[in-house]
């Protein structure tokens, strides 16, 4: 006799049972199926909420959980959440700035500083096996840290400050400040690798006890001083940049006419010695005003991708091989270039280059870049093509980005170019997984209807189809996936701010799953937190990310840390599809201009719209992980 025919679901073998739990449309429909039977709620914990995760969002770099501080459940109810409020702009901003009323590790800058206020260069890690995230930031000739530790949904977090004041250690500022800092893993704790314009490259200790300690240097060459460079620029650091693979953890650092790399071991304590170097000067650059800017690393550390200034091609990139490193130039394509009226003669914004990971987080040869002429190109370094795709924002198309910041291939973040603005683009590849799938059926389109310059409204296929049947979606959800009611937006912060005409110069993140992120911008900080407003004041709940978010993440400046904060309420304008078109210089209708609304307008009533709503301005909806 052969096998019996399987009954119910609960009868097929687990592997199929995997295939159906990875293939949910939403977080909600695999809960209510572990709800059944104790059978079924055993596999989804076991194995269900992995596959849909790893399902629904591929391209980012999630932990494992190793431990009972977070779990797949978790991970799958924070990154719908997170989802969710990505599309419906539910962003809260707070800026750190400089206290005039600082201690003594502050005050001294008002006459020291004769170019202004400092330029914010920030990096932060989020560890989730301990909730603790650490961001750095070089201020100056000083360097800041902060640590947070979460306690749980309802509790303060602990919260500590610390810095190293340049100036006791002999640095001035300006010639001397500090413009890298990347956080590493090293055998006794975190530390910093810090980057100074004169040169001059350290790893310092970054744990609270002792931050700041000098744990090794780079020898990278005898920096210049102001008595022996003769009047000549001094060959400053550009950038650097850090890969963490596994144990093994490899620096990039680019000077105006070379590139150097360090292999960090984990127990480095003293002076570290070159791994590979390449000069430009003499292989590279055609023009003596050419300089090298800025250096990425791509596909795990086997290339590195250069931005270079006053040069006729303006990306490059290096292969490292066994053998020695080769360069090349970036594949261009006249035709493709002139359909869009591209330029490419040394208009990079250098500062911009940023790797894509396709896969759990993977560098690969995948490299978005912002260009002067306010294009962002999306280019595969490895391919013949010049680009892959060009971004651009459609109501302000000339406005370019200083720092970009990606999310896997779901999302990347702009910086810069005009003020203090923050622009949000998708990345229009396919995504597995839509917040709105987890919203009821409903014969409407997705409103209030956007501002789209050059996209028309798509088709009505499923007119009144008042619900999902047969493989045939509803009217509002075919409607709510497509990009025509997905559009780009931009936030102005500058009006929250006494100094308006600061800029942004860097953006970091913690991790894939970090639900906020940092903003490096003349003179401080800004924090930005995905949080949808309450439906009431004061809230009744937490507004933060359930699992991972820090609920008393406002006002945090501690006294003596030398910092204020103060809460940002930005204006909000969707800004189209986001594709480069030819005719994208033609006069267009602006978007409304809307204000967002958060914690300074929560004195006045709060506007209760449907969940059905598109953005998130004075209200918050339930969303995807219903529990009730």
């Amino acid at each position: 006799m052969g096998s019996s025919v399987p009954r119910s679901f609960i009868d097929l073998p687990l592997e199929i049972q995997f295939l159906v739990f990875a293939n949910f449309d939403c977080a909600r429909d695999l809960r209510a199926l572990a709800l059944t039977c104790k059978k079924l709620h055993s596999a989804v914990n076991n194995d269900g909420w992995r596959r849909f995760v790893e399902r629904s969002f591929p391209s980012l770099s999630i932990p494992i959980p190793n431990g009972n501080r977070h779990t797949w459940e978790q991970l799958a109810e924070s990154l719908t959440w997170q989802s969710r409020c990505w599309d419906r702009r539910a962003l809260q901003f707070q800026v750190l700035l400089h206290s005039p009323h600082g201690d003594e590790v502050r005050r001294h800058r008002g006459n020291a500083r004769g170019r202004g206020l400092f330029h914010s260069v920030v990096d932060a890690h989020f560890d989730p096996a301990t909730h603790e995230e650490l961001v750095v930031w070089g201020a100056g000739e000083d360097i800041v840290g902060r640590y947070r530790e979460r306690q749980g949904p309802d509790k303060p977090s602990k919260c500590s400050w610390h810095s190293v004041n340049g100036k006791e250690l002999g640095f001035r500022a300006a010639y001397d400040d500090v413009n890298s800092v990347k956080i590493v893993n090293h055998h006794t704790g975190r530390a910093v690798v810090t980057g100074r314009h004169n040169g001059t490259l350290s790893l310092i200790s970054a744990e609270p006890d002792r931050f700041g300690q000098l744990i090794s240097e780079f020898k990278f060459g005898p920096p210049e001083t102001s008595e022996t460079n003769n009047g000549s620029e001094p060959e400053n650091l550009s950038s650097l940049d850090v890969l963490q693979h596994g144990s093994n953890t490899r620096i990039a650092a680019a000077t105006r006419n070379g590139l150097a790399v360090f292999d960090l071991p984990a127990d480095a304590t003293t002076e570290l010695e070159l791994s590979a170097t390449f000069d430009l000067k003499t292989e590279i650059f055609s023009l003596n005003t050419s300089r090298l800017s800025r250096a990425k690393w791509m596909e795990q550390g086997e290339t590195v991708a250069l931005a270079l200034s006053g040069s006729p091609d303006p990306l490059r990139y290096l292969s490292l091989t066994p053998t020695g490193i080769t360069h090349h130039t970036a594949a261009k394509n006249a035709s493709i270039a002139a359909q869009f009226e591209l330029k490419d003669n040394g208009n990079i914004c250098p500062n911009s280059l940023e790797p894509v990971c396709r896969t759990g987080g993977c560098r690969t040869s995948l490299l978005l870049s912002a260009w002067r002429d306010g294009t962002i190109r999306l280019q595969d370094l490895r391919t013949p093509s010049p680009f892959d795709a060009v971004y651009q924002d459609n109501v302000d198309p000339w406005v370019d980005a200083e720092a970009l910041m990606t999310y896997g291939t779901e999302r990347f973040v702009a910086g810069g170019g005009d003020g203090l603005t923050v622009k949000i683009f998708d990345f229009r590849w396919e995504r597995p997984y839509h917040h709105t799938s987890g919203l009821p059926c409903l014969n409407s389109s997705p409103f209030p209807g956007p501002s789209q310059a050059f996209l028309k409204n798509p088709t009505k296929s499923n007119l009144g189809n008042e619900r999902c049947k047969q493989g045939r979606a509803c009217q509002y959800h075919e409607l709510s996936k497509h990009i025509y009611y997905r559009p780009n937006a931009k936030f102005y912060l500058s009006r929250s701010l006494i100094n308006s005409s600061a800029s942004i110069w860097s953006l970091a993140r913690g991790s894939d799953i970090s639900p906020n992120f940092y903003i490096g911008i003349s003179g401080g900080v800004i924090e930005a937190n995905l949080e949808p407003c309450p439906n009431n004041y004061p809230p009744d709940r937490p507004t933060t990310d359930p699992n991972f978010g820090f609920p008393d993440w406002r006002g945090r400046a501690a006294d003596g840390s030398g910092y204020m904060s103060r809460q940002v309420s930005p204006a909000l304008m969707e800004i189209g599809d986001g594709y480069a078109y030819k005719q994208n210089d033609r006069p267009i209708l602006l978007p409304r201009l809307q204000d967002c609304g958060g914690p300074p307008s929560w004195s006045g009533p709060i506007l209760k719209l449907s969940k059905y709503h598109r953005l998130d301005m004075n209200y918050q909806t339930r969303g995807d992980f219903v529990w009730g």
